[in-house]
């Protein structure tokens, strides 16, 4: 089978069924699952699915944990002032974001993109009203960002995986050659 005829009926077989699974589980968000499996290909999954699985929930995880802290540090505003409060959450944000950036040097998390989309989805999750309070931030529940976020990342991992686990597959099929 040709490789986009192998990417179309895997991508769409496998979002099939995620989407089904997912929909008896409300508390976990798609979004945070097909961030990660978007984010999988982009770190070369298509090439090398198991460096790509591991980088992806080392470069995602990374951003949705440091979110996660800064959240907890937003809420918990040593500056409280009334000209220093609403300079809190943004320097604090640009500043752990900068720091971020700049382990862009380290191989390890060499691409800075893949850290800012976990790091993004802490903060998309904390949209969600009645998300962003130190109770549930440091419940441990899927109500908590970084427990549905870091279980999303794993799923999308796994899910991306098996995508290139079965484009491979049938790219090589012997009835799918024409």
């Amino acid at each position: 089978m040709k490789p986009i005829n192998a990417v179309s009926l895997s991508g769409f077989t496998l979002t099939a069924i995620a989407l089904y699974f997912l929909s008896y589980f409300p508390f976990i968000p798609a979004w945070g699952l097909f961030i990660t499996w978007a984010c999988f290909f982009h770190l070369d999954g298509g090439i090398d699915k198991n460096k790509a699985f591991f980088s992806t929930i080392r470069h995602i995880g990374l951003g949705a944990i440091t979110s996660w802290l800064s959240a907890l540090l937003v809420l918990n505003n040593p500056l409280a002032s009334d000209w220093a409060t609403p300079l809190w959450a943004p320097v604090l944000i640009a500043a752990v974001i900068a720091g971020l950036m700049r382990l862009g040097s380290l191989i390890q998390f060499s691409v800075t993109p893949a850290i800012i989309y976990g790091y993004a989805s802490i903060w998309a999750f904390l949209s969600v009203p009645g998300a962003f309070n130190q109770q549930t931030l440091l419940s441990f529940s899927f109500q908590n960002a970084i427990v549905a976020m870091l279980f999303c990342v794993l799923l999308g991992a796994c899910a991306a995986y098996v995508n290139a686990m079965m484009v491979s597959w049938l790219c090589q099929t012997k009835f799918a050659k024409n």
